[in-house]
């Protein structure tokens, strides 16, 4: 079914029918607009509205209008069709009178956003923004624009006729490319709907995926923190290449990682060998469970300098390291590297691979990407790591530790956290990544 508007009939469009989101436009209604103007903004707003699919469970719809001050329309939680919707916006009454988007914008906030006013953001429900100015603010916006978007709300921008693009900027959430529209007059308004409701409806699906992601993520860490049972060897490039400031930067990565980990004799143990020329033990695993024993220890560690021999440093883990490691749990190596090895890596990998070893690589720098493909599992977006430089790697921590319990819970808890996640991992796209994570754990 759709909508027939002026004789255009809209049909819903990119937004599926299971579509959740809370959508508040923001409309200038303001003196320099024009009585004429205002009846594009109407014809606008309806055939953006006339191609979602409007429900009290699926979309909902808000509209503020301000100019001197600003004023509710109607809320989230009052039309539960889009029928009514479109009634009230034709005989939407002009206001006239200022322009301060300011002040409509933290009424915004404040008066719409809000459970009150039908808003779902408590349910995880994407909170979108849409504002459609036609000239300067007599007011700042920054900060107000700024606490919508700490809020997580999505905002976009409509700019017409006499709106700066400085002025959107200051109002609009980044990428500006994909929230940000600037059009010559009004009458240009209906040209851009398509791509203004395609680009909303692909802003719900990513904000809903990024609300997801955070719950699952939040689901692991717990978990991982209550039942993981893991035996972690750190493997550590501290060749010639690597340099010693670089080195540093290692040092705090490791500091972090270890940090982020229970710690105990039958929960996670961590090892920690460090390599150049030839392999070198720094602590076997489980040698420190105390975590300010660990964090000296770590203190301790001397920049090796010398070539690069992975190789060596695979089997010597393999052989001092996964040896003595409980067989009842899973072992994981995490290997750091510039990825330069003056010796073979695959066999040796596929080796401790063959002990059930997961191993996680993390490239550093402008390495050889292809030579540690062969070293990490598959599906190798889970397993290898690339960053461009020492620095960056800080803001591995969360991300590599999440995947390491991702992969020691699935293992260890099998169909039980499997099914606590399936939701998720179906919304994510992940379900068949993280089956290959279950079934090539000992690939050769």
């Amino acid at each position: 079914m759709g909508i027939r508007l002026g004789g255009l009939l809209c049909r819903p469009i990119l937004c599926t029918q299971e579509t959740m989101a809370d959508i508040v436009f923001l409309v200038d209604g303001s003196a320099s607009i024009g009585l004429e103007n205002f009846q594009q903004i109407r014809e606008f707003v309806s055939l953006l509205i006339g191609n979602l699919e409007v429900a009290a469970d699926r979309i909902r719809i808000g509209l503020v209008q301000y100019s001197d001050t600003p004023h509710t329309e109607f809320s989230l939680n009052t039309y539960q069709n889009k029928e009514d919707i479109l009634r009230y916006i034709q005989n939407l009454r002009y206001k006239t009178g200022g322009t301060f988007t300011g002040q409509g914008l933290e009424f915004m906030l404040k008066q719409h956003f809000v459970e009150t006013a039908g808003s779902r953001a408590q349910q995880s429900v994407p909170q979108i923004a849409i504002i459609i100015t036609g000239g300067e603010s007599q007011d700042e916006v920054g900060s107000q624009a700024q606490e919508l978007r700490q809020r997580g709300i999505k905002i976009f921008t409509i700019g017409i006729k006499d709106a700066k693009e400085t002025l959107l900027r200051q109002i609009a959430s980044e990428p500006y490319d994909q929230h940000i529209y600037s059009v010559s007059d009004f009458a240009a308004l209906q040209g851009i709907s398509q791509s203004v409701i395609r680009k909303v409806c692909t802003t719900v699906e990513e904000t809903l995926k990024e609300i997801i992601q955070i719950k699952y993520e939040k689901i692991i860490s717990s978990r991982c923190n209550e039942t993981a049972q893991a035996d972690i060897v750190l493997l550590v490039d501290s060749s010639g290449s690597i340099g010693a400031s670089d080195f540093e930067e290692v040092r705090k990565f490791l500091h972090a990682f270890v940090d982020s980990f229970n710690l105990k004799p039958d929960k996670v143990r961590v090892g920690l060998a460090q390599f150049s020329d030839r392999p070198y033990q720094e602590f076997l695993i489980g040698d420190y469970l105390d975590k300010t024993d660990l964090h000296q220890k770590l203190n301790g560690l001397i920049y090796r300098r010398g070539g690069t021999n992975t190789g060596q440093a695979l089997t010597f883990i393999r052989e001092n390291y996964f040896s003595l490691a409980r067989k009842s749990v899973p072992g994981i190596a995490i290997v750091i590297t510039d990825g330069e090895s003056n010796d073979d890596m695959e066999e040796p990998s596929r080796r401790l691979r063959n002990l059930g070893v997961f191993i996680f690589v993390i490239r550093l720098g402008m390495g050889n990407m292809e030579k540690l493909r062969a070293i990490a599992n598959i599906p190798q977006e889970e397993f290898l790591f690339s960053i461009d430089s020492y620095q960056e790697l800080q803001g591995l921590k969360e991300s590599l530790r999440n995947k390491v319990c991702f992969t020691v819970l699935l293992q260890s808890e099998g169909n039980r956290f499997y099914l606590l996640c399936f939701p998720f991992l179906v919304f994510m796209g992940l379900l068949n990544v993280n089956l290959k994570i279950n079934t090539n754990q000992n690939l050769p």
